[in-house]
């Protein structure tokens, strides 16, 4: 699934490609990839910002908005011409420009929606504060107070948003935490250890244009190159890059969880 350094990937190339274009259209090849929560019309108006919470595109619109997401295998895809368009069986939905652009919404297993809305909380106001911009103090207050094991934690998304289960693998095996250790046992100098290194593992993935495991692309079509500093994620069974040990995968917090069973004891 696209985490935040993916969605703001997308984000950023998008505002390169699209701010100030007018839509002409949007056509939902599948019905329930398009989700019309509101009775504005979407013709005519231009995309003035685009934004991001957690794994959520926010475009905002001369009169609404549009929020995507991306889920499992969901992709934003532009075209300079809409007669360039690679049309296959998985576009779900065709958003037209004006200037003959388009962008289209590709999505393989089709979990992915987009959202009209009148406005973004109508939609998504259970998201937690987007992990770039939250502060330590924020999170060690919901860090102190939750009884939940940290890899739950860090996926609930409720308390700080973005971090799935690659970055979340990532960012406890730097700070040398089991993912079954209980949150509000996470203290002082380990607790704010923890939360530098979610935000190295989200900023240098940003600079790797994200992870590419199966389907995400960026706008342009192109892959993520994060994929290939992972220090634990999706490498069960081969060496841990700090001490040579197997690295584990075991079924936890209802996902597929990596870690290093010598870096990451659980005491």
């Amino acid at each position: 699934m696209p985490e935040l350094p993916e969605v703001e990937t997308v984000a950023r190339e998008l505002r390169t490609r699209i701010i100030g274009k007018e839509i002409n259209q949007i056509e939902a090849l599948w019905s329930r990839s398009f989700q019309n929560m509101c009775d504005v019309e979407i013709a005519g108006q231009k995309i003035l910002e685009i934004g991001r919470r957690g794994k959520y595109l926010i475009l905002k619109l001369t009169k609404t908005f549009l929020i995507i997401h991306l889920r499992m295998t969901g992709q934003v895809l532009y075209f300079e011409q809409q007669n360039q368009c690679d049309f296959d069986d998985y576009i779900r939905v065709v958003v037209l420009f004006s200037d003959d652009t388009c962008i289209l919404f590709k999505d393989v297993r089709k979990f992915g929606r987009i959202y009209h809305v009148a406005d973004p909380d109508d939609q998504i106001a259970h998201v937690g504060k987007d992990a770039l911009d939250a502060d330590y103090e924020y999170f060690s207050e919901y860090l102190s107070t939750s009884k939940m094991n940290i890899k739950a934690f860090l996926l609930s998304q409720k308390y700080i948003s973005g971090v799935g289960n690659i970055y979340a693998d990532e960012a406890l095996f730097l700070s040398g935490l089991h993912p079954a250790v209980i949150s509000n046992k996470i203290r002082g100098k380990k607790a704010r250890f923890l939360f530098e290194n979610i935000l190295y593992v989200l900023n240098n993935s940003i600079l790797n244009m994200g992870s590419t495991i199966s389907d995400y692309r960026d706008p342009s079509g192109e892959k993520g190159k994060n994929q290939f500093y992972f220090n634990v994620y999706g490498r069960a069974g081969l060496p841990c890059t700090s001490c040579g040990t197997a690295i584990e995968k075991i079924r936890f917090a209802g996902r597929g969880t990596h870690f290093c069973p010598k870096c990451q004891k659980n005491k």
